[in-house]
């Protein structure tokens, strides 16, 4: 499995985009209706749904929660599950959604040399993993 992240937000998320694009269409809500209720851009928003921006921080993604009426650990594990896990594990490999939460807030604060050792170290449990197979 290897694992992306980007300066802003913690995945790539085409899958999780259209996950939003979703609930926002059958909550017959338009982007505008969402930038209201959520106080993010429209624009932003439609980004996302379209994959060209990262997989929002928590704390957007806890605006949108509240807009669509979900909750914040539903947006996280269905952005893990879309777009984190390789297909093939997708069946078989959960993560508790707290742990996403922690992972994603833990991330964004480090600073860029961190964030380049955890990736390493990231990189060095999956070619473990990969080796035992």
């Amino acid at each position: 499995m290897v694992i992306l992240f980007y300066k802003r937000g913690c995945l790539m998320g085409k899958g999780f985009g259209e996950y939003l694009k979703k609930l926002r269409d059958e909550r017959k809500m338009s982007l505008y209706d969402v930038e209201r209720e959520a106080k993010i851009s429209n624009a932003y928003l439609s980004q996302v749904e379209r994959g060209i921006r990262n997989v929002p921080s928590i704390k957007i993604l806890t605006r949108l929660a509240k807009a669509y009426g979900v909750s914040v650990d539903s947006l996280t594990s269905k952005a893990f599950e879309l777009d984190f896990l390789p297909k093939q594990s997708k069946e078989t490999f959960n993560i508790p959604a707290p742990d996403v939460n922690f992972i994603c807030r833990g991330y964004e604060k480090l600073s860029e040399e961190n964030r380049k050792m955890l990736k390493k170290f990231l990189n060095t449990l999956q070619n473990e993993d990969n080796n035992k197979k």
